[in-house]
């Protein structure tokens, strides 16, 4: 059942980074981040009736804030560079979550590192330079870390990476307080909150929406799998360690990434992609 839902998690996560670079296509980056965390706000209030509408300890309430923000952050981050960038370039990057995530879990849940995961994350670093090395020649190979940190999008993945591999341990945390749906509610609750100061501070006056059937499909469909990825994400924490459930998920996203790139969005998929991708989830596998 634990594999399961671990799979399922992978599996929308991947769609939803999918819907959300279709959306970035007829939307504006602040709508897509409006839709997204409003959505979840209103489903989640729905589910409040699954809670037990408790909060044990008020080590909460700072866990909560920090979380709120932080998903805000990087959803923004994670959008702008998926709107300038490939797909099939942004996702692999996220495989350096499992990194952070395994050093976040040893000193806040003090969930242990081993050799073999060691191994791993040096692995990964490997495939990512290929990736963004101008080609397989050794010397570009050597060069490519230079490559990679120069890459304006690469910059904001790496931050997303590294919010986001602190956020499921944080979950994780703040579930020892609380239920998934009092949890979810709250901080979509505090997310739109941030969002709504976020708008006044940059002075937009609306949200504009492009009105047309493929956008509209486009964001109920962001809607539905965004709340599939969340939900599933939290049932997983519950019964699974933190980095497992971000090698599963990364391996997933990067593998599915690959060719949603190349069915929706004509991306090319070349040696230097294979090589990298494969290399990438070989990382993976150690870690897990």
């Amino acid at each position: 059942m634990s594999l399961l839902i671990l799979f399922l998690s992978g599996l929308f996560w991947a769609i939803f980074d999918l819907v959300r670079k279709m959306a970035l296509q007829s939307q504006s980056l602040l709508t897509v981040i409006y839709v997204t965390i409003f959505s979840q706000l209103i489903i989640f209030m729905m589910s409040l009736f699954l809670s037990k509408l408790l909060i044990s300890s008020n080590d909460y309430y700072p866990l909560l804030i920090i979380i709120s923000f932080l998903n805000l952050i990087s959803l923004y981050c994670f959008l702008k560079a998926l709107k300038i960038q490939e797909i099939s370039m942004c996702i692999p990057l996220l495989s350096y979550s499992p990194l952070f995530s395994l050093i976040f879990s040893k000193i806040l849940l003090d969930e242990s590192l081993s050799i073999a995961q060691h191994i791993g994350i040096i692995i990964i670093f490997i495939g990512s330079f290929i990736l963004y090395s101008k080609s397989l020649h050794f010397r570009d190979l050597l060069y490519s870390p230079f490559s990679l940190i120069k890459n304006k999008s690469a910059q904001l993945m790496i931050i997303v990476t590294v919010i986001w591999s602190a956020i499921p341990v944080l979950d994780k945390k703040s579930l020892n307080y609380t239920d998934i749906y009092m949890h979810g509610f709250l901080q979509s609750l505090l997310g739109f909150l941030f969002l709504f100061f976020f708008i006044r501070h940059k002075g937009e006056q609306r949200i504009a929406f492009i009105k047309n059937k493929k956008s509209f499909i486009t964001l109920i469909l962001l809607i539905i799998i965004g709340f599939l990825a969340s939900i599933t994400q939290l049932f997983a924490l519950t019964i699974n360690l933190v980095p497992i459930l971000e090698v599963v998920k990364r391996a997933t996203g990067i593998l599915l990434a690959l060719f949603f790139g190349y069915f929706f969005f004509k991306e090319d998929i070349n040696k230097k992609k294979v090589y990298s991708i494969t290399v990438i989830i070989i990382g993976l596998s150690f870690v897990i």
